[in-house]
């Protein structure tokens, strides 16, 4: 600052090299006034932009964490920290400043952008719930509260009313449009919520939770070609913008239409390449149709437009099949050391795990296991105790005194198959055989059953009331019950007269499915504890399955499993037919046999090459169960026998390990 008589002065010329991109001399300049004005926050906005043009975000959040120590409640640096944190693909810490600056600029766009963001991370109820904070914690939106306030205690007509008025006085209004498309949803009104919807879209065709809510009500009214045809609207209008191909694509994916999923997410990555976020999800989708080598070569493409991307080096790690090289695993090793989220890091310790398994040095794989899942446990809520609770109050409730007084369900269509279990038990290749016989059609993993669930919760008022208020129901309440789950499920299935149902996690809700579709078949798969446990503790799930991340709380969850199954099979004998994985391997063909005369289903011979299917398969064995059965699975566990003790001890003599 040797020929400036003032910081005014330096600030100009600093800004005055900017302009004339200099940036190298500009920043110099600024960090000169920083020196003797530590505090100086234009200045430390400048060199934030200088970093962000010259392609240093680490640098740029160095200076913006030093600008909010200055002033915490800068709007400015709260969004710069933001779109850093999002070109970065750090989601997880962009939603926590997200909801830091909407504490301070309460605006309803940065709500959608932060809706936005928890949808693509696949937390769509915590999406909801932030909206209804938000909601409730702004007297402007006050109106809008009291409609979900009502709703959630079942008020339904009270909430419409509330929602209608705003929409009198608002129009355009897309949030009373959202909530009063989700209620005629509920009720069942599809042909009203879809116009609410639509119009919702056409006024904010950016906000995910609006797709995802017109895609729910495509899906249960069976209106899949409609979905297709409001984005071929909105791709008319605006053909060449990337990320709408990309929103396309997942909603095709919800769809369960993978092929064309497949089209979209391509179009995205030819319009922007770098766009690895597309990239990721057209592995899966490729994953999902069975094609291995095209799946690996856009997660590479994944990894090469994002290198800290966890999540792609894990989903090349899922596959099962994929041999990482010895240039990829010091990859991923320097990459932990870097400046990553907590959940890339726990995505790439698991792929680290899976990469030394292959190379058979158990004691490092499982050591990078230990470390993933010991991080990813300190993130999620979960109380092995809980567990316990709802199981022992499940049982209690489920008795044979209480199923005998529940009234009797009149749907008694016999097209459903529930297939459940533990994760990673076996229940994806029970599927894949059953589902490549001519007269069933395989579905997915459908959360019909738990949505049912919580709207027993609705009509109880409070989650407490699943299962006890189903003593109040009526026979025509329960039995409507079971119709809309047929109804519900009908987008997901083809013609033939039977489907699947694979939510392994319904075996806490055999009692309900039994009082509201009391004909459904339910198989029940088993597979060694010490397998199942440790193929769980070795596995990233998506979202969900809290209790796989610590060996206690699986050993403890498999025993309540086993107790709350036990309890089914006294409650309902010979309704419930249990596969044992072990059986299944050392007697495929006399297995298979058994499994479909419970099924009530001929003998088909493509059922013993199930391998061959072309179904597609959205599980962590989709690739497993493409190959024909082998013998490899079976007391796997033995490799990391050592280590694994703690877990052996948790189980008794009655229990098969």
């Amino acid at each position: 600052m040797k020929d400036l008589d003032s910081p005014k002065k330096a600030y100009e010329n600093a800004i005055s090299l900017i302009n004339d991109n200099k940036l190298s001399l500009a920043k110099a300049q600024l960090l000169e006034i920083l020196k003797i004005f530590p505090n100086e926050l234009n200045s430390i906005v400048l060199i934030i932009d200088i970093s962000i043009k010259q392609n240093d975000p680490s640098e740029a959040l160095i200076y913006i964490h030093q600008g909010l120590k200055i002033n915490p409640n800068s709007i400015e640096l709260l969004e710069k920290e933001i779109q850093i944190f999002l070109y970065q693909d750090k989601k997880y810490e962009a939603c926590k400043k997200f909801k830091e600056l909407l504490k301070i600029k309460p605006d309803i766009s940065l709500l959608r952008q932060l809706s936005n963001i928890l949808v693509e991370l696949d937390k769509e109820e915590e999406a909801d719930d932030v909206i209804q904070e938000f909601l409730e914690s702004n007297t402007t939106y006050s109106n809008l509260y009291k409609g979900i306030r009502h709703a959630k205690a079942g008020r339904v007509k009270l909430a419409e009313e509330v929602y209608k008025n705003i929409l009198k006085e608002d129009p355009e209004n897309v949030d009373a449009l959202r909530l009063l498309g989700i209620l005629a949803t509920k009720g069942g009104k599809y042909k009203i919520a879809e116009q609410l919807l639509i119009k919702a879209i056409k006024l904010a065709p950016s906000y995910s939770l609006l797709w995802r809510n017109i895609s729910l009500v495509y899906r249960l009214s069976g209106q899949l070609d409609k979905a297709q045809k409001s984005m071929d609207n909105i791709l008319a209008l605006d053909p060449k913008n990337a990320s709408v191909w990309a929103d396309y694509g997942t909603i095709l994916i919800m769809m369960a239409r993978y092929k064309e999923a497949i089209v979209a997410y391509s179009r995205c990555v030819s319009i922007k390449p770098d766009s690895p976020r597309a990239y990721l999800s057209l592995g899966h989708a490729y994953n999902t149709i069975g094609n291995n080598e095209r799946s690996v070569e856009a997660y590479i493409n994944a990894i090469k437009y994002n290198p800290n991307s966890g999540e792609s080096y894990w989903s090349l790690a899922n596959l099962k099949t994929y041999e990482f090289t010895s240039k990829q695993i010091k990859d991923m090793e320097n990459t932990l050391m870097s400046d990553i989220s907590e959940n890339e890091k726990v995505q790439l310790l698991f792929a680290l795990g899976k990469a030394y398994e292959v190379k058979k040095d158990f004691k490092t794989s499982f050591k990078m296991y230990s470390e993933g899942n010991w991080i990813k446990r300190k993130l999620v809520k979960y109380s092995s105790q809980d567990n316990t609770d709802k199981i022992n109050q499940t049982i209690k409730f489920f008795n044979k005194n209480t199923v005998k007084k529940l009234k009797q369900s009149k749907c008694k269509e016999l097209d459903p198959i529930f297939i459940l279990g533990l994760p990673r038990s076996g229940s994806t290749l029970i599927d894949q055989i059953i589902s490549s016989h001519s007269m069933v059609d395989g579905t997915q993993e459908l959360p019909n059953i738990m949505n049912l669930t919580r709207e027993i919760e609705a009509l109880g008022k409070g989650k407490e009331a699943y299962p006890q208020f189903l003593t109040k129901l009526s026979e025509m309440q329960i039995s409507e019950l079971g119709k809309k789950y047929i109804d519900q499920t009908k987008w997901s299935r083809g013609q033939a007269p039977y489907f699947i149902d694979k939510m392994p996690n319904n075996f806490l809700h055999i009692g309900f499915i039994k009082t509201i579709l009391p004909n459904a078949k339910i198989i029940d798969t088993r597979r060694g504890a010490m397998d199942t446990c440790f193929s769980c503790f070795k596995q990233f799930f998506a979202k969900g399955q809290h209790f796989t991340y610590d060996l206690e709380d699986l050993g403890l969850f498999y025993n309540d499993y086993i107790n709350i199954m036990n309890h089914w099979h006294d409650i309902y004998p010979e309704q419930i037919y249990t596969v044992k994985y072990a059986n299944m391997i050392s007697d495929t063909e006399n297995e298979i046999i058994k499994l479909l005369e419970y099924c009530n289903l001929p003998f088909e011979n493509q059922c013993l090459e199930f391998y061959k299917s072309k179904r597609p398969v959205k599980t962590p064995s989709a690739e497993q169960v493409r190959q024909p059965i082998y013998k490899s699975g079976l007391d796997y566990w033995k490799n990391f026998e050592n280590d694994l003790i703690p877990l052996e001890k948790l189980f008794n003599e009655h229990i098969e390990k």
